[in-house]
């Protein structure tokens, strides 16, 4: 589950046009020592640039919290440290801190925190984050159910390799008329082409 989890962080991390390439040498110190599972190292390069407020380092300080790495596990520091970044408008950070509200680790389950920073990463291109949106516009948790909105977040991750997602897209095609899915397809091209800015029903 780790390796799983460490995987995704590292695709996400350089995902994103939104986070500056720029990497301070301590910063690739941090990141060289990480990969290598040298996590003592990493901590330390990165906790020192997590204070001065570097949001990449800020979300990999949470990510060691969260996973135990070099430091013992506490998903309340995490938590943390997730605030920080995700904030300052990092999309992993964000997705973290909505998983988090969602199932309550870490943090008091709240649905409603959970969409709003779920939605944020969404609308940054994290492909998890349009997944999870997608599951709770389905269930209406956090936000009102709305089936076209889901089918519409699924079928956005999914175009971003999310096997997940494709199969939820599969199963709540059979709730839904042609017409329907003709309207969510164009829902989705909106969404996609204003870079997340129109991501709604249409009129």
């Amino acid at each position: 589950m780790v390796n799983k989890m460490l995987k995704l962080f590292f695709i996400f991390l350089f995902c994103f046009i939104n986070i500056k390439p720029v990497f301070s040498e301590d910063f690739i110190l941090g990141l060289k020592a990480f990969k290598s599972q040298d996590y003592d190292t990493a901590f330390e390069q990165f906790l020192s640039l997590a204070e001065t407020g570097d949001i990449r380092a800020q979300t990999y300080i949470g990510m060691m919290y969260f996973n135990g790495l070099s430091v013992p596990k506490n998903l309340e520091t995490a938590a943390g440290w997730y605030i920080k970044a995700a904030e300052e408008g990092h999309p992993h950070a964000q997705f973290y801190l909505g998983w988090m509200y969602d199932h309550g680790k870490g943090l008091e389950k709240n649905k409603e925190l959970a969409f709003k920073w779920l939605e944020t990463a969404a609308k940054q291109g994290h492909p998890r984050a349009q997944n999870n949106v997608g599951v709770m516009y389905y269930k209406g948790e956090g936000v009102k159910k709305d089936l076209l909105l889901a089918q519409m977040w699924y079928m956005i991750s999914s175009s971003k390799g999310m096997s997940e997602a494709k199969e939820n897209m599969i199963t709540l095609n059979d709730n839904l008329t042609k017409k329907e899915i003709s309207q969510i397809k164009q829902m989705a091209k909106n969404c996609m082409v204003s870079n997340y800015q129109n991501c709604k029903k249409l009129n």
